[in-house]
């Protein structure tokens, strides 16, 4: 007779139908968690990040404390729910207000299990996730130019060994490769790999084209660069690059608007990859100076963008007018005087005459009116300003006067021999190094990053 087998067939039903349940479980449940713990990662990144821009900004700002901006974000970016955030989830935090520091949240949500517990597990697991962020000194706005004392300018010198102060006029300064050493017009890498590099870096990765210095340039490539608090921020100029005009032209755009970015300041002193002796930043052989050490930025404002040509200033020169009073034409004299200026009195004249269209006359050369039988004293009275009549010249009256103008500098100061070079004009209102940083841009200097104390990664390391 054969065996009966209904018994055999229901446990390796039972069996199936319990790897069955827990391949489910994995799928669904496992996938949920992993799903919610990405969520909630979201939410402690952007809880890390707002706390941490709480601290920079003193402790306090639209959210609150830290405590409630952190969880403000957790809740807008994840799927914690209130009673979750209640606790405290700063887990650890640097005294805010100081230069730099950092700040560690954790959160812990729960997430339903739909199919776990059928074989054995929990209705619910929790997820917990942490994150750390740190603030401090860099900018948010930064345009790839540095401010040094080599540059020759017509500006004071930049902190620490200058004396620029806040409502100081607009002045220029020359971005001219020969001055620098052939070092790229002054441009500094903004890419993390020519940012923040080791002493003994040779720099060939903070290379950069034409088009992305120009979107560094012009915001449309955002950057944000952090310096160090104890050691040297070593910054590579961009190695390469030839004075394409596209960073200039973005630069020219910002001027039209006048906006205001930050311009790293670099240490020229002892110890500085530039100072005395070829050292570290110097490249061996060349004198060329590869890398700057970034101490600071100062809010600037960009005015205008000049070519060499247009910057270049006048020299010492002498304008002649010999003609005559036009057809039909007379210029009034009257017994009380009546003025004309240089300008006004070439217009009613024919013939070779030049007159200054802008500049200030430094002295008057000669005058002869009427050929000469205009007396000075009697008939007018002449300064560098222009003549003025007691008695009328008619038409065709014969004048003729030299004006003379001394050399008038042009607002970067003397001109380079390298045309190539460009004159920036600016105005400064403030920075880092001297305290006195725009409180309306405070925002541009402080910078919040994610970051890994283990790793140490964080600002404040």
């Amino acid at each position: 007779m054969a065996r009966r087998e209904e018994g055999a067939v229901a446990v390796i039903v039972a069996l199936v139908l319990l790897v069955f349940v827990a391949a489910v479980a994995l799928a669904v449940d496992v996938g949920g968690l992993m799903l919610h713990r990405r969520e909630l990662v979201n939410g402690s990144d952007a809880a890390a990040l707002s706390a941490a821009r709480t601290c920079a900004r003193g402790g306090f700002d639209s959210h609150g404390t830290p405590e409630s901006a952190a969880d403000h974000q957790a809740l807008a970016n994840s799927t914690i729910t209130v009673g979750e955030a209640a606790a405290t989830n700063i887990l650890d935090m640097s005294t805010c207000g100081s230069e730099s520091g950092h700040v560690t949240v954790g959160y812990t949500s729960d997430q339903e299990l739909f199919f776990a517990p059928v074989i054995g597990f929990n209705h619910e697991s929790p997820v917990h996730t942490q994150a750390t962020a740190s603030w401090g000194l860099g900018s948010n706005n930064p345009v790839p130019l540095v401010l040094n004392s080599q540059l020759v300018s017509t500006c004071p010198k930049p902190p620490p060994t200058g004396t620029n102060t806040v409502g100081q006029p607009p002045c220029g300064t020359w971005y001219d490769n020969d001055t620098l050493n052939n070092g790229n017009f002054g441009f500094l890498s903004l890419n993390p790999q020519g940012w923040n590099v080791p002493a003994g870096d040779n720099c060939s990765g903070g290379n950069a084209g034409s088009n992305e210095i120009g979107d560094w340039v012009s915001g449309a490539q955002p950057v944000s660069v952090a310096l160090n608090w104890t050691e040297p921020t070593y910054v590579c100029n961009i190695g390469g690059f030839k004075g394409q005009s596209h960073p200039w032209n973005e630069l020219e755009i910002l001027a039209q608007t006048d906006a205001v970015r930050d311009f790293p300041i670099t240490w020229d002193g002892p110890g500085s990859p530039g100072f005395g002796a070829p050292a570290q930043g110097y490249i061996p052989g060349t004198g060329k100076i590869e890398k700057y050490d970034v101490i600071g930025f100062a809010a600037i404002k960009i005015i205008d963008v000049l070519r060499s040509q247009q910057a270049q200033g006048d020299p010492p020169k002498d304008y002649t007018c010999d003609g005559k009073v036009k057809n039909n034409t007379s210029i009034p004299g009257t017994p009380s005087g009546t003025f004309y200026s240089w300008i006004d009195l070439g217009a009613f004249l024919t013939g070779p005459c030049q007159t200054p269209p802008s500049l200030p006359v430094d002295s008057v050369t000669s005058v002869t009116l009427n050929d000469g039988s205009f007396v000075e004293g009697t008939d007018y009275t002449k300064d560098t300003s222009g003549v003025t009549l007691f008695k009328t010249l008619v038409e065709q009256s014969p004048v003729k006067f030299v004006l003379h103008m001394n050399a008038t500098p042009g607002p970067c100061g003397p001109a380079p021999v390298d045309n190539s070079a460009k004159c920036v004009i600016t105005q400064w209102l403030g920075s880092t190094l001297t305290g006195d940083y725009p409180s309306d841009h405070l925002d541009n200097v402080r910078v919040v990053r994610l970051c890994d104390l283990a790793e140490g990664t964080c600002l404040d390391q």
